[in-house]
């Protein structure tokens, strides 16, 4: 799976991580694929079935990856567009997540009608840690 996913961007995972590879089967039935009849993959998305006293039971989408050549067309639309179908059959709701400063992918999942549920913050320490070393 990893190998396949990496794929789509030209890039080849270490031996390392593809020990890491945690997939089995099932976790295909998690996965969507976009595909152009030329190209191949141009697309996936990941998800799993989770369950939160906020969201009740949900699908947690977890990767929504598009070409970039293939930005803008309407693939992650599809993709997305096909979970909400999956969604509705088992009766769940979708969440989904992305950093407060990627403000297309936020303008994107509005656009799909998700709403804001949670807000995550950091304390970065670290790098807190790291200033006072410099000084």
């Amino acid at each position: 799976m990893q190998n396949y996913l990496a794929g789509l961007y030209g890039l080849k995972p270490s031996e390392k991580e593809l020990g890491e590879e945690h997939y089995n089967e099932d976790d295909l039935e998690e996965t969507l694929v976009a595909e152009d009849a030329e190209t191949g993959v141009v697309g996936y998305l990941s998800f799993s079935l989770s369950r939160n006293e906020w969201a009740g039971p949900h699908f947690e989408l977890e990767h929504l990856v598009v070409r970039e050549d293939y930005k803008r067309l309407g693939v992650a639309t599809e993709l997305c567009r096909v979970l909400e179908e999956k969604a509705k059959h088992k009766k769940v709701n979708i969440t989904a997540g992305t950093l407060v400063r990627n403000e297309a992918a936020l303008k994107f999942y509005k656009k799909l009608g998700f709403k804001p549920l949670t807000v995550n913050l950091l304390l970065d320490v670290r790098k807190r840690m790291r200033r006072k070393s410099v000084r």
